[in-house]
């Protein structure tokens, strides 16, 4: 009777062990499907290049925080590859094929220079989605996608020509493309709408992240001139640091760091890319891919004015700049309106017209009245 009992005993501990395993089993291959199923459901993998750090308090880093805001929004799984230098076909090549060996369906370029190289990734891979922002070329597979910036840039603008004392305004520009020449036309409108005896002062870096020749710009500038209020269109804010070294404040551009700059900074012209990114991904997840230009302004709200920094403008100063912004807003106005005369005093906009947009995207080459310094990139 014995035996028969720990005889019983051990076939029942062998009937559970092997009930045990069986269900281990069967649970490994549940989480393997349920993940496959979760990927699958998800689609999706979102691609990004970005030319630089993602930390750089500008451009790169309002790319980064609204991908991200859009992914956790919609559940995708983002790749990126940082440091993908611009105009290098076979970098932005290499990138883009290692984010689709990764499972990207949807890749991102966030830097102008990337078109050439887009658009050879685009024809070798045709099941791909390409979006280029501040690209000029779309193709079935690829669309472009950029803000009015301009709008913001005429806003603060009228910020800093009600802010300064000098009537001289520093201005630290990039490349001399039509992206560049169209935000400092605006700016200077902004500044002159408000006072026209300002002066903007434009000189060049000819590169998006040296911060060397930001630098010595900015303090070339601050050396030759009185100037007081200093503007940029760079990816970074460092040359901000500079400027407020010398005593002059800035208005920043691309990204909000009044925090970093809680007594210089007056405000800043910014992206917010979050509601624009959640809508492009969402669209391919859904399968309603289109290929075309999205070119969009403050009512879309990717393109903002910072809040003025308190105690530099007075209520009535902000209630200008904000009427300014209801009226580009409700569209019965927009920034290129004429009459506008060029830096040597053509007529280039009658009064009662605008500029298109193909104009402002493509053709723009040349400065508005109001400013100092060339259109060229040069410094002389």
């Amino acid at each position: 009777m014995h035996k028969s009992w720990w005889s019983k005993q051990y076939w029942i501990m062998i009937a559970v062990i092997a009930l045990l395993m069986v269900m281990a089993f069967m649970y490994r291959d549940s989480l393997l499907d349920t993940e496959k199923v979760a990927e699958d459901e998800r689609l999706y993998n979102v691609g990004v290049l970005i030319d630089s750090t993602i930390s750089d308090g500008g451009w790169n880093q309002a790319h980064y925080e609204g991908m991200e805001a859009a992914a956790k929004e919609l559940g995708v799984k983002l790749h990126y590859r940082t440091y993908v230098p611009d105009n290098n076909d076979e970098a932005i090549r290499i990138a883009g094929e290692e984010l689709i060996a990764e499972g990207c369906r949807e890749i991102f370029a966030t830097s102008f220079g990337y078109g050439d190289g887009i658009g050879k990734l685009a024809k070798k891979y045709p099941d791909i989605y390409f979006f280029h922002c501040a690209g000029t070329k779309t193709a079935p597979n690829v669309s472009v996608y950029f803000g009015r910036m301009y709008q913001a840039r005429y806003l603060s603008g009228m910020a800093a020509g009600m802010r300064t004392k000098t009537n001289h305004i520093g201005y630290v520009a990039a490349m001399p493309i039509v992206e560049v020449i169209r935000g400092i036309n605006a700016f200077t409108l902004g500044v002159r709408k408000v006072n026209p005896a300002a002066v903007v002062h434009v000189r060049w870096t000819n590169g998006w992240d040296n911060t060397e020749a930001e630098k010595a710009v900015t303090q070339k500038l601050l050396q030759d001139f009185p100037i007081d209020i200093v503007a940029y269109h760079q990816n970074s804010s460092s040359l901000l640091e500079t400027a407020q070294s010398m005593g002059a404040e800035g208005i920043g551009y691309h990204y909000d760091n009044m925090e970093k700059f809680p007594n210089s900074m007056l405000t800043a012209a910014v992206w917010d890319w979050k509601q624009l990114y959640t809508k492009l991904i969402k669209e391919c997840i859904d399968g309603r891919f289109t290929s075309r230009s999205y070119y969009l302004g403050i009512n879309n709200n990717v393109v903002k004015i910072s809040p003025i920094r308190r105690g530099t403008l007075s209520a009535e100063q902000i209630a200008m700049i904000d009427s300014a912004k209801d009226a580009i807003m409700g569209g019965s106005w927009d920034v290129f309106y004429g009459p506008i005369y060029s830096q040597d005093g053509r007529l280039m906009v009658q009064e009662g017209q605008t500029l298109s947009d193909k104009y402002l995207i493509q053709d723009m080459n040349w400065l508005v009245m109001g400013t100092e310094g060339s259109n060229d990139g040069s410094n002389n």
